[in-house]
């Protein structure tokens, strides 16, 4: 999705009716044929215009409420799609553009012309996307309020809701989904994983696995290489245990308690996932302060005929790549064993400096154990860990 689109309404047109008299045989009628005439004309007008209007139906635009957003009792079925299917149906066909929050930000929000033109109310779901917990990401995003219709046609037909990442535009619903499932649930799931695309989970992606914290708090590496999640995974079979999902449905239990409502059973995904207290935090650090780079530290210790072995233990809060390297003083010869936990993972031999990485998938300390095995000197360990 490219630029910003204008505050106007775009407005399909839609071909005028036209009644059209034709006359038969003769061309002078009584007055009585030709009341007679009128009266019948007169009858069928009314009939068509009350068919019309009983098969026109005007769709209406929710108001929104924060309290809506607790009102979920099934799968928020959504799908991932490419920017150009959603592209290709903005902004035509759409009213809206961007309004500044209470906050002070621009936020982006289109509604389908199926809605009557409101910028009062679009300012209203702009209010309420600026009302959940967010960071910048949400100055990047484009909602488009569409109807079920449009969002079958653009989403899948078995989706309420879609997303795309490289477009960061959410497809959502102008109007509740069903009498269980409310458009601000659907919106504020489908905004956590905004949150998450913009958010890392290096080497995984973010939009797959959850961000960086609230992954590593999960420990949805570890439970991924057992088979008990299956990121990105978006098949019926496999939904619910998508931990993509179990980021967005807690992001929605977030804003559930950050707004004070009354929680909604966790019935969306798994209840492996449901968020602990240490989960929320997680996520809420996430959200407000993400994780960006690894953070490198530095120890050095002196080995020596009486002291020929030194261990380094490092904290391993978070999962992530980390990357150890050794460096020692001349016409030393070291051997370098590392420990996951109590699992040996590398044992190296060497003369020179010694680097090597690893991915943190659960393990939560390692341990670096250095060996003299000629000349002594000093001996430092450089980590670069999530």
């Amino acid at each position: 999705m490219s630029g910003t689109f204008g505050l106007m309404a775009s407005r399909d047109v839609e071909p005028q009716a036209t009644l059209h008299s034709r006359r038969s045989g003769g061309v002078g009628l009584s007055p009585s044929a030709l009341f007679s005439v009128l009266c019948a004309v007169a009858v069928a007008t009314a009939l068509v215009a009350a068919a019309a209007a009983q098969s026109s139906t005007t769709r209406r635009l929710e108001i929104p409420s924060r309290t809506e957003i607790a009102r979920a009792a099934g799968p928020i079925a959504d799908t991932e799609v490419a920017a150009a299917n959603v592209s290709a149906v903005a902004p035509a066909g759409y009213w809206g553009g961007q309004y500044r929050t209470s906050t002070g930000e621009l936020v982006t929000i289109y509604a389908s012309n199926s809605y009557p033109v409101d910028p009062a109310l679009g300012q209203r779901w702009a209010d309420f996307l600026a009302s959940l917990v967010h960071g910048p990401e949400i100055s990047t995003v484009t909602v488009l309020l569409a109807t079920p219709a449009q969002i079958e046609r653009v989403c899948g037909s078995d989706a309420v809701a879609c997303y795309s990442p490289q477009g960061a535009v959410l497809y959502t619903p102008g109007e509740d989904p069903g009498s269980d499932l409310s458009a601000e649930a659907v919106i504020t799931h489908e905004y956590g994983h905004h949150v998450a695309a913009n958010r890392s989970d290096a080497p995984w992606s973010a939009l797959d696995t959850g961000p960086k914290r609230w992954a590593s708090s999960l420990q949805v590496c570890a439970r991924t290489r057992s088979g008990e999640l299956f990121p990105g995974a978006e098949d019926a079979g496999h939904y619910t245990l998508n931990p993509g999902e179990g980021w967005a449905e807690t992001y929605r239990v977030l804003n559930e308690r950050k707004a004070g409502i009354t929680e909604a059973p966790w019935q969306i995904v798994t209840p492996a996932l449901y968020p602990t207290a240490a989960a929320l935090t997680a996520a809420e650090q996430d959200v407000t302060s993400p994780w960006q780079a690894a953070t490198t530290t530095t120890q050095t210790v002196a080995l020596s005929r009486t002291k020929k072995t030194r261990t380094f233990t490092v904290a391993t809060r978070l999962d992530g790549t980390l990357k150890m390297t050794l460096k020692h003083a001349a016409r030393m010869r070291l051997s370098v064993d590392v420990f996951a936990s109590s699992t040996r993972t590398a044992h190296v031999v060497s003369a020179g400096a010694v680097s090597r990485t690893f991915t943190v998938c659960g393990t939560r300390s390692y341990r670096f154990r250095v060996t003299d095995l000629a000349g002594r000197g000093s001996v430092s360990l450089t980590v670069a860990k999530p």
